[in-house]
């Protein structure tokens, strides 16, 4: 194991290297093809040499002023930017929510994409005069794209694992940061890298029309009023130099806050005392037992009943399976238990009034956070949760690792625990045991089900009599 890691890193080394070569190689070529036209050409007012931009840019390096000039341009530009990102947000957001503001922004964003820069720029000059004349067209022309790819990505965001978090309350800025932002930040990382580069040619072309007065534009202006085409070329390395720098320093930082959340529950002292010679839970979940009460409860889906006039008693900290062929109603009537469904008639009361806790059919899990960060983000202790995981089966290697790594039957004994060690009153199990073998089901998992759900109301969705009977004391079939 050793020597494969130790390979897999000289291999990803290596390989790193190589891409590394092939692009200074890429560079090299493109340079000597500028310098044979530079040479073929003859002319500097025409093309000047890469010699002659090295030897400009060196001069302009040192100049006080030129700094100044870069820094006037990068923080309107920045401004432009940041506002941009902002407003985009914001609006992105109000538009996942409300179908409203996504229509009527969708002509405004079609026509700022659509329309040349010149011509806002044209209009900027007239409205604002020029001096912030590259905050407002830098703003325009990337704002579209910031929202666009914000609007997806909010609109892509996991519904399953929604319903999850609403199950556990969990609150919302946990939501936001363990839930929504690893799904959403793909499509921050693709708007900034587009927009980053967009606000540059947008803002400078701005301040070359409109002949900002100390600013980046008017030195590109001014080098090719006189034919200075060493110094365009060299303003425009500049460009390129900074516009890159900003970039990389953008997407960095945003990597590395996309990265946090997950890192909290990914280190070995959120164990705490942990040891792993015992093996036992220290002390069960709390909650008030619930009673059920569902009196000729109906529902139907295009037409069709699934629940027809059901009515039924569930006594507080009494052990239901339910059970019934596929269609029957027995995921869509835990659902309405659960908050996630609404009934078309009758009542399906859970008293006294609290939140349950669930295994859903699927996993639910947020796949970039540990086991361990999973339970914990639903409000599970860490500590007393890797105790039960241990128990289940699981090695301490596997509750710090993200669970995407973890297999089919791993991630549902994760899932089980998350809803076993969470106080409540009510555990709801939508067949909970799948892809968990059966050596491991009968000897480590359902004794332990059947201790922590002690003193609490269970409702059981299976089609195994024997799962039934080891945990339920009674069966409704549907």
């Amino acid at each position: 194991m050793i020597r494969s890691t130790r390979s897999d890193k000289k291999s990803g080394t290596k390989k790193r290297a190589e891409v590394i070569l092939l692009r200074i190689l890429a560079i090299a070529f493109w340079i000597i093809v500028w310098e044979a036209l530079a040479l073929k050409i003859g002319s500097q007012l025409i093309l000047a040499s890469p010699v002659q931009v090295i030897k400009r840019l060196w001069e302009l390096v040192w100049t006080p002023e030129v700094w100044q000039v870069v820094l006037f341009s990068l923080t309107r530009i920045s401004l432009g930017f940041l506002s941009a990102l902002v407003l985009g947000g914001v609006l992105a957001l109000l538009s996942s929510r409300l179908k409203a503001v996504k229509l009527v922004l969708a002509p405004i964003t079609s026509c700022i994409k659509s329309t040349p820069v010149a011509s806002f720029v044209i209009l900027a000059i007239i409205w604002f005069g020029s001096k912030n004349l590259s905050v407002f067209i830098s703003f325009l022309m990337v704002f579209p794209v910031i929202y666009l790819n914000l609007l997806k990505g909010l609109e892509s965001v996991d519904k399953e694992l929604s319903e999850m978090s609403r199950v556990f309350s969990i609150g919302r800025l946990r939501r936001f940061l363990y839930i929504t932002m690893p799904q959403l930040m793909p499509f921050v990382l693709s708007a900034c890298s587009v927009a980053l580069g967009l606000c540059w040619k947008s803002g400078v072309a701005a301040e070359v029309i409109g002949i900002s007065t100390g600013s980046i534009g008017e030195r590109l202006y001014r080098a090719k009023l006189y034919f200075e085409t060493g110094d365009l070329l060299a303003w425009t390395v500049i460009i390129i130099l900074v516009s890159t720098a900003i970039e990389k320093l953008v997407i960095t930082l945003l990597g590395v806050l996309s990265e946090l959340p997950a890192k909290k529950y990914s280190q070995k002292s959120v164990l705490g005392g942990l040891s792993t010679d015992k093996k036992e839970p220290s002390g069960n979940p709390s909650g008030s037992p619930c009673g059920i009460k569902i009196d000729s409860l109906e529902k139907s889906y295009d037409g069709v009943k699934v629940l027809d006039g059901l009515s039924e008693t569930v006594s507080p900290g009494e052990h239901i399976a339910i059970m019934g062929h596929s269609g029957a109603g027995k995921t869509t009537l835990i659902r309405i238990l659960l908050g996630l469904e609404r009934k078309d008639s009758g009542t399906a009361e859970v008293q006294p009034r609290s939140r349950p806790s669930a295994v859903f059919q699927e996993d639910r899990l947020v796949l970039g956070l540990s086991a361990v960060g999973n339970a914990a983000v639903a409000g599970c202790p860490p500590d007393r949760t890797a105790e039960l995981l241990l128990s289940f089966g699981l090695s301490e290697g596997m509750l710090l690792r993200p669970t995407r790594e973890l297999s089919g039957g791993e991630r549902r004994r994760v899932s089980l625990a998350r809803a076993l060690m969470k106080d409540s009153g009510l555990v709801v199990m939508d067949e909970p045991f799948k892809g968990i073998d059966d050596a491991t089901l009968t000897q480590l998992v359902l004794p332990r089900v059947r201790e922590l759900t002690a003193g609490r109301t269970l409702v059981l969705v299976t089609h195994s009599r024997e799962e039934a009977l080891a945990l339920c004391d009674r069966i409704i079939t549907l």
